[in-house]
């Protein structure tokens, strides 16, 4: 097994274990739904289908991708460096991912709130639920950048 499909299959191994969280913590009666559906909502049964089913796929989507990204550069490279590319790419991608999924869930729903001045508090509040969201993605990335490439450097040897 070459050094590109070991990293890829590590990241896809890594990205399952990450995005396993989300169904569990959705589907259970945690309300960890009700921080994703500040961000879109999209229906009574759509939400839990999209952010417990397709968004992790999404996430495992990003982990192969980046993952098949670094696997050229990570000889060349330190552990570290090779890490925080990892870690960069999957993560700018979720948030960019998320912005969007806020923006399309806004332009499709709208806002509803009873006065002006507490659009913008909506607005920042989703907005803050967004970083939060990404922020939890980010440490379970960073985690399983390690994991993945000090796994791809030892199967290397």
């Amino acid at each position: 097994m070459g050094p590109e499909n070991s990293i890829a299959i590590y990241s896809i191994i890594a990205g399952v274990l990450v995005c396993s969280i989300f169904p569990f913590l959705i589907f259970s009666n945690a309300f960890f739904i009700l921080p994703l559906e500040l961000i879109a909502d999209f229906g009574i049964n759509g939400s839990t289908i999209f952010w417990g089913i397709i968004f992790p796929s999404f996430i495992v989507f990003i982990f192969w991708k980046s993952g098949k990204n670094i696997s050229s550069s990570i000889t060349q490279t330190t552990k570290y460096e090779a890490c925080s590319q990892f870690t960069f790419e999957v993560s700018s991608k979720i948030i960019i991912a998320l912005f969007t999924i806020y923006i399309i869930g806004s332009l499709l729903n709208g806002t509803s709130v009873a006065l002006h001045s507490q659009f913008y508090y909506e607005i920042l509040f989703s907005l803050i639920m967004i970083l939060s969201v990404s922020v939890t993605l980010i440490v379970l990335t960073i985690f399983s950048s390690i994991i993945i490439v000090k796994q791809s450097l030892k199967s290397q040897y």
